[in-house]
């Protein structure tokens, strides 16, 4: 049983020894969004894609364990009370730390660093994945990491049933990209890689980039990576940022906001997933 096995089983909150004897999955699905490099747009892809889900019926927790780092509040626009931080601290529960943002759609935010922390230790990443059984309640539960192939990274990556890997086109975030995936193999041979290219010019520029880190990885590790889908380059992203609004829910015509459906559409094998039209300004108030 390798690291990533056992990490998967804490999550679930099952004896080591006994999961191999049970065919039942757990309902909730846990997938972790990361990169091999910063800015390109891992944390809004995690907000969006939670919204697209939740927009058709799956119930989303969104947790950002980029801790001091982190932004996904601020893409939501929303100033939380209390933080994964103050959970791991012991100044709140679990349920304090859990935000509504809309229908379907929790956060519990990374808060930040005083000046003696640095990673998470070994105790703060065992508390958040064990406390993961009590949140059954969700379809899906999105890991938000930092960029690279730090511990705190590899570390929920590991503990995931599905590991989004972002990267651009660009031949930097592509060589990052393997970095990470390489390093991930390196520590499990079961970890379940699915590539996704944002801020593609074109589907053929998104293809052509995933195929590129699977032929990569096939010619020179022992496994291989699947290719999830892509994201359209669109401006409709960066006004969404400014505005602190998700896309797909201030441009759900858009672009960027079809490919998020698409992906969602990929990960969860329903392909009728599409974008729903914005509600006015005050219907989105009082659904808050």
């Amino acid at each position: 049983m390798d690291q990533a096995q056992k990490l998967r089983e804490l999550v679930r909150g099952k004896p080591f020894n006994t999961v191999q004897n049970s065919n039942k999955k757990s309902e909730t699905e846990i997938i972790t969004i990361t990169s091999g490099k910063g800015g390109v747009g891992k944390s809004n892809t995690s907000v969006n894609l939670a919204c697209s889900l939740a927009e058709n019926e799956k119930k989303v927790l969104i947790i950002d364990v980029d801790i001091g780092l982190g932004n996904t509040d601020l893409l939501l626009g929303v100033y939380p009370k209390f933080s994964l931080m103050q959970f791991l601290k012991g100044d709140c529960s679990l349920d304090q730390a859990i935000m509504n943002i809309y229908d379907n759609v929790d956060l519990i935010a990374g808060g930040e660093l005083s000046t003696d922390d640095s990673l998470l230790s070994k105790g703060d990443k065992n508390l958040i994945t064990t406390n993961l059984e009590k949140l059954r309640v969700y379809d899906y539960v999105i890991f938000d990491t930092g960029a690279g192939i730090s511990s705190n990274v590899t570390y929920f990556c590991l503990a995931a049933d599905r590991v989004l890997v972002l990267t651009t086109p660009e031949p930097t975030a592509i060589t990052d990209a393997y970095a990470l995936i390489k390093s991930l193999y390196n520590q499990s041979n079961e970890v379940q890689i699915e590539i996704v290219v944002n801020k593609a010019s074109t589907e053929h520029e998104g293809k052509l980039t995933g195929k590129k880190l699977i032929t990569v990885s096939k010619k020179f590790l022992s496994q291989q990576p699947i290719y999830l889908g892509f994201i359209l380059e669109d401006k409709a992203v960066t006004n969404a940022v400014r505005k602190q609004v998700p896309y797909v829910k201030e441009y759900p015509s858009s672009p960027a906001s079809k490919s998020v459906c698409k992906l969602a559409a990929n990960l969860t094998g329903n392909q009728n997933i599409n974008p729903k039209k914005r509600v006015g300004f005050l219907a989105s108030l009082f659904k808050r």
